[in-house]
């Protein structure tokens, strides 16, 4: 197994564990309304991680756009990363809550809004090259598109009823599953190879 192919699997690792915290997240809370401690504030440390891994599935196919959706992504890792240990090791009044400010806002914005518009970038790329595999290539544009709209949608569910609230956070932790799911599962690509010709 190359470099290459273990950095894929290492992000579809990391899809389906960021994917799975925010579900457990959301179950916890439509459930039993109790939120599972850590999962939330970690995941968005793997969901950076993924794009990276995603990435690194274009083989030769690497254009200027994915480069600048691997930057993001990468910015959004160091953000996440810094959100994660203010919030552990940092001060109480770090921590976000409700509408409040705080000096870790944003980071933990820039990690997810990095996050999501890496995955746009970088899944404009896969679908091209074809990088994932048949009717898949398409997914990981699609998840990107799909994010920002589920998560403010959030308000009408929660106007349906209150526990419905976290029901597109657990669509979304879903939707990384998913994409974990598939870059595992991807024919490995020959050094030098381009996606669509392995």
């Amino acid at each position: 197994m190359t470099g290459s192919q273990r950095l894929v699997l290492a992000g579809a690792i990391a899809a389906m564990l960021g994917g799975l915290f925010w579900a457990m997240k959301a179950t916890g809370l439509m459930v039993a309304r109790y939120q599972p401690p850590v999962v939330y504030e970690i995941a968005p440390i793997f969901f950076a991680f993924a794009v990276i891994g995603l990435h690194a599935s274009l083989g030769a196919s690497r254009s200027r756009l994915a480069r600048a959706g691997l930057v993001l992504a990468g910015i959004a890792e160091l953000c996440a990363v810094v959100a994660a240990l203010g919030q552990f090791l940092g001060p109480a009044d770090w921590i976000p809550t409700g509408d409040t400010v705080t000096v870790l806002t944003p980071f933990i914005t820039l990690s997810m809004l990095g996050s999501v518009a890496g995955l746009l970038l970088v899944g404009l790329v896969v679908r091209r090259t074809a990088a994932l595999p048949g009717r898949w290539a398409g997914y990981p544009l699609a998840l990107a598109i799909s994010v920002i709209p589920l998560i403010a949608s959030s308000a009408v569910f929660q106007a349906i009823h209150p526990r419905l609230f976290e029901l597109p956070t657990l669509v979304v932790g879903l939707g990384w599953i998913v994409l974990g799911a598939v870059m595992a599962r991807r024919p490995p690509t020959r050094p030098g190879e381009h996606p669509e010709d392995a």
